[in-house]
């Protein structure tokens, strides 16, 4: 019977990650980048509205629905990384 070193068993993950595919972090990464630049969107319209600039109340609404759903799909993103995180300490080893 042969032992195998744990390291041999890690390393198809190793070398998928060394590959350059992104990862679970680039991903929320880049997800939250999406959602501060959304929110920033609106904020600038609203900014721009209250300065008077000439923009279609149409155009105003999208932006901050935009920014609405976004901020909203976040925390639904990390209301379900806190129930998976609370649900992997319950765990018995």
């Amino acid at each position: 019977m042969e032992i195998k070193p744990i390291n041999l068993t890690i390393s198809p993950e190793r070398e998928r990650a060394k590959a350059g595919s992104p990862g679970f972090l680039d991903e929320l990464s880049k997800f939250i980048h999406w959602v501060n630049q959304e929110q920033q969107k609106a904020e600038a319209i609203k900014d721009a509205v209250l300065k008077g600039a000439d923009i279609p109340l149409h155009q105003m609404v999208v932006e901050f629905e935009k920014a609405s759903i976004a901020l909203n799909l976040l925390i639904q993103v990390r209301n379900k990384l806190v129930e998976a995180f609370q649900e992997l300490n319950r765990m018995q080893v």
